[in-house]
């Protein structure tokens, strides 16, 4: 499973059954918005109805969504007439307007050209994202804990709930109108809701149930601590979910199964028709303890599903990642980085932030996440019989239910809040903790100190981004009252340094707008500056976090070489300037002090991704957006293997790449540790989604001499760390020269044997599960050769 499921425990890498080599799986959207979005946005109705729970029902709604399905018969009419091989397998129209569909890889081009066609997104896989062991969810919420979140409804969109869990008894509850819902064999009073989203490749018997009972695990531990029962025992203790009267939806968007066993992944599509789907049934609060390295804003489908569901009335709680310890800075996950979800890191006591936990901000579109923290670290929950009813998990999978059953008690109490109300609630309020926005956000969650917040904020943090040296930008925050808290409060901001001045009124007034602006010196330093906007009357201390990162722009005084070609390249660090020392997000380790070489890539269409490996010479690669050591394109740009499938996952490659990136110049780096420099080679390469071919350069050998086998990769490159050959069941010593696979034969028998040769290519390391697919660029030979005398 990837690292997408935020569980702490997961170690080494972990192989999966991979999907039908023939099927893409795309989103194809149409012009038209989708209804949360066109009520949202709508320039007739009241900022009152705007800001009341989407209605499907309503004459505004059901004509918008006539509308839609008009347009979508006629765009699914078409992909069928056109491309028979195509079938449409979701439709979406409340958090997204669009189809999704599975056709052959070499159909897309032509789907893309269809009239009615808005745009083509690649789907992205996800796994969760938990841990080990707990002080108990009660501990979190210590307030009369038979009672909390009565009536509200939580969907937890993960690999599957089991209802018949002794922490989900339905004794005492009552279904609510309407409900159950979905696939009713796995619901009951308590879990009102069990539906499962499995893809079109999916093979799994088990992939089409809403509970897996061989591998679902995590779902039920999450729930949980969102909603389990008041009082339940557990081995030595008695425990509590954060809202032990809510009810529970179990959406299940992890379907596809690990061949390690260690868990289920999801992909975009599926998951986008969980979000969809938990809105339509009601749900109240989404809780999301998944994650993918971030992509492009513009094209992440899941993200714009989330923000469309909180403008329909849903408060999402989404876990914000664990490679906190180890990718540093811009390490927050997707869908985390949703603007409008409350992100939530792991706090691993009362002042601290567990190590594993992802830091902010997110590392493409330079938000401030997370905005809360929450227990993450040894938290006990529920877990299926076939897993031992209980165990203690860690990861920011725990932290993001413990507030999702925070919202659902502020839900109960504050029926009328709309979910940015429910955000700033919690966030203007948390306790202040010894970490930093970037860590921990405004501080540890509190569900009676949001009970009465006194005020709004929006937006809830403030991320000024890259500021450039002698600028001046401008934030504005809007205040409104939420009982008891109009009037004026005093302003007081931690002031940033190194030539930056944060400028703030001594006194703003509620409601009102509260306006900050960020001057910089010629000569400020290159650095991060973080801290809060303090609002204070009387005893009352409400704050609000900020970002921003004072950026020098040294790399666009280097003249960057056109890279047009595809292919074999040669450059030289001799002789070129020193100029940076460090590129981000996310900010690892390695610092540079020796020279480095720009080459410049331009991308005008749709690309899957692009990307360099370095063939010799002493240098590493970063890809970045043209001129900004600090706009690095995310996790795909860092040297080592992102492929959770791969048995090199984690280990260091020569590799650089870009996944799904925008229309836009993009620098490639080479750079050196240290000394003057010198030559050195690399392959480019651009929209590689085609595995290395094999073919046997015979079917039989004599005795005790390899089998030889021709690869060929037009793209990225033979990756030789990827071959992977095993003979009759048995792994075997492989190699690779010019062309040809070498696999040791040496103490085989004078008869017929199977072959299995695994070959990946370069970009295969880049494919950090936001591909279409699982496993695009490997090739997989099955060859029965023979052995002669």
């Amino acid at each position: 499973m990837g690292r997408g499921l935020l569980l702490t425990a997961l170690v080494g890498a972990a192989a999966v059954w991979p999907a039908s080599a023939s099927a893409l799986d795309v989103v194809v959207t149409l012009d038209a918005p989708p209804l949360a979005r066109a009520i949202a946005d709508s320039r007739a109705l009241t900022s009152a109805a705007k800001q009341r729970r989407l209605s499907l029902t309503s004459p505004t709604s059901a004509a918008h969504l006539r509308a839609l399905d008009a347009a979508q018969e006629r765009l699914a009419a078409r992909i069928e007439r056109t491309l028979p091989r195509a079938e449409v397998r979701w439709r979406y129209r409340i958090v997204l307007n669009g189809l999704a569909v599975s056709l052959p890889a070499q159909q897309v081009a032509r789907l893309r050209a269809l009239p009615g066609v808005a745009g083509v997104l690649r789907g992205t896989t996800y796994s969760a994202t938990a841990g080990e062991p707990t002080r108990d969810a009660a501990a979190f919420a210590p307030a009369a804990l038979a009672a909390g979140g009565e009536g509200v409804k939580i969907a937890i969109l993960d690999d599957g709930v089991d209802q018949r869990h002794p922490f989900f008894d339905p004794a005492g509850f009552t279904p609510p109108a309407g409900f159950p819902k979905g696939n009713t064999a796995y619901t009951s009073a308590k879990v009102i809701a069990a539906r499962a989203f499995a893809p079109a490749s999916a093979t799994w018997k088990n992939s089409r149930l809403p509970f897996d009972t061989q591998l679902s695990e995590h779902g039920t531990h999450v729930a949980g601590i969102a909603a389990g029962n008041a009082n339940v025992q557990a081995p030595g203790q008695r425990v509590s979910g954060v809202a032990p009267r809510a009810y529970i939806g179990n959406y299940k968007v992890l379907t596809v199964p690990t061949a390690s066993g260690v868990g289920l992944n999801g992909n975009s599509p599926e998951i986008a028709a969980g979000i969809e789907a938990a809105v339509a049934d009601g749900m109240d609060v989404i809780n999301l303890s998944l994650g993918e390295p971030e992509v492009e804003p513009s094209r992440d489908l899941v993200t714009r599903a989330v923000d469309a569901a909180v403008a329909a009335g849903v408060v999402v709680t989404i876990a914000a990642g664990n490679d906190g310890d180890s990718r540093g800075a811009g390490s927050v996950t997707s869908p985390g980085s949703a603007a409008q979800a409350i992100t939530v890191a792991a706090a691993s006591g009362s002042n601290g932030i567990a190590g594993f936990s992802s830091i902010g901000p997110t590392p493409l579109s330079l938000r401030l996440k997370p905005e809360l923290a929450a227990p993450g670290v040894d938290v006990l929950s529920s877990v299926p019989a076939q897993s031992g009813l209980w165990a203690n998990f860690s990861g920011t999978s725990m932290a993001a239910p413990h507030v999702a059953g925070l919202a659902a008690r502020l839900i109960e109490s504050h029926p009328s809040w709309t979910p940015p109300q429910v955000k700033s609630a919690l966030v203007q309020t948390a306790v202040p903790m010894s970490a930093p926005p970037t860590r921990a956000g405004a501080g540890l969650a509190d569900s009676s100190r949001a009970m009465t917040p006194l005020l709004f904020a929006t937006p809830t943090t403030i991320s000024f981004g890259l500021v450039r040296r002698g600028a001046t930008m401008t934030a504005a925050v809007d205040l409104a009252d939420a009982g008891s808290g109009a009037g004026a409060w005093a302003v007081a901001v931690d002031q940033a340094s190194d030539g930056v001045v944060i400028a703030a009124p001594p006194a703003v007034t509620v409601p009102g707008r509260l306006e900050l602006t960020v001057t910089t010196t010629a000569q400020a330093a290159a650095a991060a500056h973080m801290g809060f906007v303090t609002l204070t009357r009387g005893n009352a201390v409400r704050r609000i976090p900020y970002w921003l990162r004072v950026t020098a722009q040294r790399l666009a005084q280097h003249r960057a070489t056109p890279l047009t070609r595809r292919g074999v390249h040669r450059g030289t660090t001799a002789g070129k300037p020193s100029l940076v020392d460090r590129y981000r997000y996310p900010e690892v380790g390695s610092v540079f002090l020796g020279p480095e070489q720009v080459f410049r890539v331009t991308i005008t269409r749709p690309v899957a991704n692009f990307g360099v490996v370095v063939l010799s010479g002493k240098v590493e690669a970063r890809i970045t957006a043209a001129g900004e050591e600090d706009r690095m394109v995310g996790y795909a740009s860092l040297p080592f293997s992102l492929n959770p499938y791969q048995e090199s996952f984690g280990a260091s490659r020569p590799v650089a790449g870009a996944l799904l990136p925008a229309a836009g110049a993009y620098d490639v780096v080479f750079e050196t540790d240290r000394g003057a420099g010198g030559r050195y080679s690399f392959r480019y390469w651009l929209n590689d989604t085609t595995p290395p071919s094999l073919r046997p350069v015979a079917r039989w050998v004599k005795r005790n001499r390899p089998v030889r086998l021709r690869v060929v990769d037009n793209g990225s490159g033979v990756d030789p760390a990827s071959m992977d050959a095993r003979i009759d069941g048995r792994l075997r010593s492989v190699t690779i020269n010019r062309g040809i696979i070498s696999v040791d034969t040496r103490g085989l028998a004078a008869r017929g044997h199977r072959l299995v040769l695994v070959v990946s290519d370069y970009q295969e390391t880049r494919n950090n599960e936001n591909v279409s697919r699982i496993l695009p660029n490997t090739r997989t030979l099955n060859l029965r050769f023979r052995i002669t005398r």
